[in-house]
Order: C-alpha cells, then sequence, then structure tokens
C-alpha cells in the first residue's frame, strides 16, 4: 500500500457508551477512490463506526486522519464538505418532490442556487430519475427512494460517499440495479464506503473488505485474498440428469472430496484438488448416462468464507 494513495486513516479507535465497548481499536486505511466494503453481523459496531467517521459521534480513544489532516468533530463545515451520508433508515423527505428534496439538501451545503439547478440535472440522469422529477419522494418505489437518498448524498460532489446499509430490504433485481449504479459513482473518482451484511453484494463491488466481529476488525483484504487465507477449498457445482447423485458419489473417490451438498436439484462438491476430482467426474457421469445441464467450477462464497473466519 503506498502511502501517498491513503485518503483516510482510522487511527487506533476505540468508542464506548458508558462501559460498553462497541469498537476495539479499529486501525484502517482506505485508498482514495477505492470502493472498500464493512462486513459484520448486527450489533458489530458498522454503523457505529460510520457516525464517527462523519462526525456525528467523538471516538473515546482514537482519530480519523483525512489526507493527512485530523478530522476534528466540532469542524463540522469541513467534515461535511467531504463526505456525503445515506444513511440505512434514508433521509429524503416523502412530502417533498425528487427536485425539491435535492434542492433542500443543497442549501444544507450553502450551495448557490446555480450550481444546486446544475448538480440536481446530472445527478437525476446519474440515478435515471429524471422523469420522476417533479414526483413526490413519499410515492416513489423503494429502489427508487435508495436512489434519491444516495443522490441528496451526492449534492454537494463530496470526496467520500459513505453508505450504511444501502440493498438492505431491496429484492435482488433492484440490488444489482443499485450496485452497478454505485459502481458508476466510484469509477467517476467517488471514494466509496459501504457496511452491509450482504457478503455478495459486497464481493461483486469491493476492491477490499474488512471483517468487522464484536466490535474489532479481524481482517482485510480483496474478496479474493479473503477467499484464499480462509478457504483452501474449490467448489464443484453439477446440474446433471437424470440426476443420482448418491450413485455419482459413491463411484468418485472420497478423498478428494472434503464435504458435498446436494441441494434441489444440484450437487456440490467441495475439494482441494478441484482439476483431479472434475476428471474423475467427467469419466464417472459417461459411465452412468448423466446428461449434464450445468457444470461450474468456483470459489467459496463470502459467506462461507464470512463463517470460517468468525468461527476461528
Amino acid at each position: 500500500m503506498v502511502k501517498e494513495d491513503v485518503l483516510i486513516e482510522i487511527d487506533n479507535l476505540i468508542k464506548k457508551f458508558g462501559k460498553k465497548l462497541v469498537l476495539d481499536r479499529i486501525n484502517l486505511s482506505i485508498l482514495d477512490g477505492e470502493f472498500f466494503g464493512i462486513v459484520g453481523l448486527s450489533g458489530s459496531g458498522k454503523t457505529t463506526l460510520l457516525n464517527i467517521l462523519v462526525g456525528f459521534w467523538e471516538p473515546t480513544i482514537g482519530r480519523i486522519i483525512y489526507n493527512h489532516n485530523k478530522i476534528v468533530r466540532k469542524n463540522k463545515s469541513y467534515i461535511r464538505q467531504i463526505f456525503g451520508f445515506a444513511t440505512q433508515a434514508g433521509s429524503v423527505y416523502p412530502q417533498l418532490t425528487v427536485e425539491e428534496n435535492l434542492r433542500y439538501f443543497g442549501h444544507l451545503f450553502n450551495m448557490r442556487g446555480s450550481d444546486i439547478k446544475e448538480r440536481t440535472e446530472i445527478l437525476l440522469d446519474l440515478v435515471e430519475l429524471t422523469g420522476a422529477n417533479k414526483v413526490l419522494a413519499g410515492e416513489l418505489s423503494t429502489g427508487m427512494q435508495r436512489r434519491l437518498d444516495i443522490a441528496c448524498a451526492l449534492i454537494h460532489n463530496p470526496k467520500v460517499l459513505i453508505l450504511d446499509e444501502p440493498t438492505e430490504d431491496l429484492d435482488p433485481v433492484l440490488r444489482k440495479e443499485l450496485l452497478a449504479l454505485l459502481k458508476r459513482i466510484n469509477d467517476e473518482g467517488t471514494t466509496i464506503i459501504m457496511t452491509s451484511h450482504l457478503l455478495n453484494d459486497l464481493e461483486t463491488v469491493c476492491d477490499r473488505i474488512a471483517i468487522l466481529h464484536n466490535g474489532y476488525v479481524i481482517d482485510v483484504d480483496s474478496p479474493d485474498g479473503l477467499k484464499s487465507k480462509y478457504s483452501k477449498n474449490e467448489e464443484i457445482h453439477l446440474i446433471s440428469n437424470p440426476g443420482d447423485y448418491k450413485t455419482i458419489l459413491s463411484k468418485l473417490n472420497s478423498s478428494k472430496i472434503s464435504k458435498y451438498v446436494i441441494k434441489r436439484k444440484k450437487l456440490v462438491l467441495y475439494t482441494t484438488d478441484a482439476e483431479d476430482l472434475l476428471s474423475s467426474l467427467l469419466k464417472v457421469l459417461a459411465q452412468l448416462k448423466e446428461k449434464i445441464e450445468d457444470l461450474m467450477v468456483t470459489r467459496p462464497s463470502m459467506e462461507e468464507v464470512f463463517e470460517a473466519i468468525t468461527k476461528r
């Protein structure tokens, strides 16, 4: 990691509420332009960390350094200029139109009217709400409200966009669309810090992921890096017809199989030697006249990696 590329440093951060320790010696460095994920179970301290980052709360011990300058909570105008924050609960006003919400947040950041108008047009296009600019926010679908919330957080063109569980309560299609939007925002140069308990969401967009568990960071790495560290297995996913998986398994070398799962109409084999096992599997399928409908070799999911990490 090149020191000059570090945009945000979280240095030995501790947060207590009374005697309750919520964050314990958090040390993180976030790079300029990075899409950085923070994953953890409910109550792990994710939201607390974000609230400290944006200056809502003061750390008990430790400091936040932005671009080599310590962030002081009392300097709220400086913090607001740097960060855009979209909360899990949402910040838009349902009784205002899409356009009025953006104008309202623009005034909160002391933007000039002409700048608000110009930025509104850019953001409505970016989040694909141009045709809904006169619609009341309360009448928007959940997915559209989430996009408006992100647009409001971006109205002042912040350097860093911070998102707390932005894909929460969205169906798979809307989650995919929102993640694609966030990737476009990141590709245009905005550093993004995003929390989620949906690990597969983070895996598709994040450069690195921090695993937060019981208030402290267990590890930080790229999705592939985490998989390599905590799981040596690969997965072979098979769907065949007629799908007599018990017979298929009986003819394979069990020493090559770490474990297996039969779910619905699919057989999943876990192995440390995918190449050899796959070769044997193909021979068995031919012998049994099993027709291959789908066959894929992949690494374990981030959910499995997270389970392995937190158990350790």
